[in-house]
């Protein structure tokens, strides 16, 4: 089986295009989506629809998309974040409202887990960036590996090491084999709005068959999403972010 994993589209629409069909020419079979469709980006209805309407992909909550929907409250987050979280409510159908209000949590299949921030406290939101995190999100599973989004960053971690999946200086994509039995949490990165210095949209294919997990960053329409920001009179700080991919 090759398995799609991807995070944090945050109604980036040409992002998650992008990435849709790049993943398509992969061959994928299944693919699972870590949560926050929504904030900070011009299309959460045009991104939920298509997420709504893909075979084969099971989707999680973020946090993002809770506060859209109240159940967690967007004044805690950043000016920005919380702007775009008020402006959202007021954008999204019923339907798709129904929709995000439907995702779980959590996901555990086979020998895989998988969650938006971390699996000990999936809505308390904590990033694992640290080893503290790290340890105890290792304590709260059991499976050999757990993959993560959130932080928007691509990351390997393994009991001793962090290893920052770094994609900037190649075209390609970067594939690490997972043929021994250590456990690992492995974070996919994000769609819309990364946050390594790397504007590219990022997503990763595990290969069950093979034991291969592969990083891959597409480029996709940034301008064009800034443009739509500024015109939807969303902070525009949150397009010169998407440029800089901060």
């Amino acid at each position: 089986m090759r398995l799609m994993v991807f995070s944090d589209v945050h109604a980036n629409l040409e992002a998650l295009r992008a990435v849709l069909r790049d993943a398509k020419k992969r061959q994928v079979n299944r693919s699972i989506f870590l949560g926050d469709l929504v904030g900070y980006g011009p299309y959460p209805n045009e991104c939920v629809e298509l997420m709504r309407s893909l075979k084969n992909c099971r989707c999680l909550a973020g946090n993002h998309d809770v506060a859209a929907l109240w159940e967690t409250s967007p004044y805690g987050m950043s000016s920005s974040a919380k702007k775009a979280i008020l402006w959202t409510m007021d954008q999204l159908s019923d339907d798709n409202k129904k929709y995000l209000e439907s995702l779980p949590d959590r996901l555990d299949i086979a020998d895989m887990t998988f969650v938006h921030a971390n699996p000990y406290n999936p809505r308390g939101w904590r990033y694992v960036l640290d080893k503290k995190y790290a340890l105890r999100s290792f304590a709260a599973t059991r499976c050999r590996t757990l993959f993560i989004g959130h932080s928007h960053r691509p990351l390997l971690i393994t009991k001793k090491y962090f290893f920052s999946i770094d994609l900037r200086a190649i075209s390609g994509s970067v594939k690490i084999e997972m043929k021994d039995n250590k456990r690992r949490i492995v974070n996919c990165g994000s769609v819309g709005q990364p946050r390594d210095r790397d504007p590219r949209s990022c997503y990763l294919i595990y290969d069950s068959r093979t034991q291969m997990l592969e990083f891959y960053r597409v480029s996709y329409g940034l301008e064009k999403t800034a443009r739509a920001i500024k015109a939807a009179d969303l902070p525009v700080s949150l397009g010169r972010r998407l440029l800089k991919g901060t």
